[in-house]
């Protein structure tokens, strides 16, 4: 990576997709080039012009000379005559020769010329036919095209997942970006709370610093950065490209259809302790839509930007620095998980969303037990209650990364209203705690998140916590459904047993 780069990286596109999207939805899909035509030319036969030599004739008056003095004197004369018309002769024979040639000549040519018409309309009508079947699969393949992107659009617009990953995917392709950066992503979006987001592979820049390029009278020259560079340009790679990546989703998101954006930038590289690749996260950003208005992304410090919409980053990136995304792509279905052996009196078919409310909390207690385990951290339970309390509170000694945790569990089948998370931020002011977790087997909304970003709290989703119960040797399930209409029975007095 070259650091003029940077700025190419904050340039937005000159036509953004939206307009590039329109332009496909608005061309006539009828093929670009005219059939083929078949145009042989009249045969013309070649011609002799006419040859007209006459015959000479050596003539002299009889009265006036006589045959005697001809003879003496004309001898050269009457033979030049003789000789001529020995050469018209054989001119003659030659010319009839020729002519008799030029007549064979035109039959055969005549044939060949016949011969050259019909494979010539053969091939045209061949022509012709596959004209017409490449003009019906181009302008099949164009109308498919094109229904494909106004699908894509619509369903965008109506905040359908599939469409609006499809559309994120044609925006997200169309961007004018440096070689250096890699063009790897995966894109997930939730369509009730309308989230949208994405993880992006960034160029390792630790491993791989960036050059600069110096003139010199031998012409440019690669050279690395000194010390000050380092530190100047790095830590401005990785904020400039999560920006330029949500500027142009804002951009071209003229429905307002995103309502809350996370990227999330990993980096994969050798491990040198190791030798094998890993996969680490060093930036985070979540924003909304205004906060990307005023922005003018040529102008702007990337980092200070960054900065200001409470972006995570690894700082100055002089090593792999790992960062924890604000919110990860959701990558199990969020009611099912494969089977696995599991501890105590619960197994694989029990469903956590229609767990008893105190035996959720528990299991969510013993949790970050054996989570916290092995550090010398210390687990506090608190009486269980159905308020919005303390669950847990966790003590852990490190002096680096510890401090006091505070553990809300919520077993609900709706999403998590964002007053919840506000209730959080209040006791973990009022305990003195360093962090709070707020743990549901549903979802949080959009404004849930946003809100969070700024505080130092930790939500943690359905999918979220079957993977921490599968990292800790737990394999359930979460059917969000299921647990509702078990509720609502259970509400009229229609069943008192748990589905399995």
């Amino acid at each position: 990576m070259n650091i003029e780069e940077i700025e190419a990286i904050l340039s937005p596109d000159e036509v953004p997709w939206s307009e590039k999207e329109s332009a496909i939805l608005a061309r006539s899909c009828s093929y670009p080039e005219d059939g083929p035509r078949s145009s042989c030319s009249v045969f013309n036969e070649y011609s002799l012009n006419t040859l007209d030599v006459g015959r000479a004739t050596f003539e002299f008056d009889q009265s006036a000379v006589r045959e005697k003095d001809i003879n003496r004197f004309f001898q050269r004369e009457r033979l030049e005559v003789e000789q001529y018309n020995e050469k018209r002769l054989a001119l003659l024979y030659r010319y009839s020769d020729l002519k008799g040639q030029v007549q064979a000549w035109n039959v055969e040519q005549r044939k060949r010329w016949r011969q050259y018409v019909e494979d010539s309309e053969r091939m045209a009508q061949e022509e012709l036919t596959n004209y017409g079947l490449h003009t019906r699969e181009y302008t099949e393949e164009c109308n498919k095209e094109k229904e494909a992107f106004a699908t894509a659009l619509q369903g965008f617009r109506e905040g359908t997942k599939g469409s609006v990953i499809a559309r994120v995917q044609s925006i997200l392709g169309s961007l004018s970006m440096p070689w250096s950066v890699p063009r790897l992503w995966e894109i997930d979006y939730d369509e009730d709370q309308r989230i949208l987001i994405v993880e992006v592979g960034l160029p390792d820049v630790v491993h791989r610093p960036p050059i600069k390029i110096v003139l010199l009278k031998t012409g440019p020259v690669a050279r690395p950065l000194n010390q000050v560079e380092r530190k100047e340009f790095i830590p401005k790679v990785h904020p400039a490209i999560l920006l330029r990546i949500a500027f142009e989703l804002f951009r071209n998101d003229l429905s307002k259809t995103i309502r809350l954006l996370v990227v999330n930038g990993w980096v994969s590289f050798d491990d040198p302790t190791t030798g094998n690749t890993k996969k680490v996260y060093t930036a985070s950003l979540m924003a909304e839509q205004n906060q990307f208005a005023s922005l003018n992304l040529m102008k702007l410090d990337p980092v200070a930007a960054f900065q200001s919409l409470n972006g995570k980053s690894a700082g100055r990136l002089i090593e792999i620095v790992p960062v924890e995304p604000v919110l990860n792509l959701q990558r199990s279905d969020r009611r099912f998980v494969d089977s696995k052996d599991v501890l105590n009196t619960l197994d694989s078919s029990t469903n956590l969303a229609a767990m008893d409310w105190q035996e959720f909390e528990n299991l969510i207690r013993e949790l970050f037990e054996r989570e916290f385990s092995g550090r010398g951290t210390e687990v506090k339970i608190t009486q269980t209650s159905r308020d919005r309390g303390v669950d847990a509170i966790v003590f852990d000694p490190d002096k680096m990364h510890g401090g006091k945790y505070i553990i809300q569990a919520k077993c609900y089948t709706n999403t998590v209203d964002v007053s919840a998370v506000r209730d959080l931020c209040a006791v973990v002011r009022k305990e003195g705690a360093d962090k709070g977790f707020l743990v549901t087997t549903s979802t949080y909304g959009a404004d849930a998140y946003a809100f969070a970003n700024n505080e130092p709290v930790r939500l943690i989703n359905g999918p979220e916590l079957l993977w921490l119960l599968r990292k800790n040797g737990y394999a359930f399930r979460i059917d969000l459904h299921e647990a509702r209409r078990w509720k609502q029975s259970l509400a009229h007095g229609d069943g008192d047993v748990l589905p399995s």
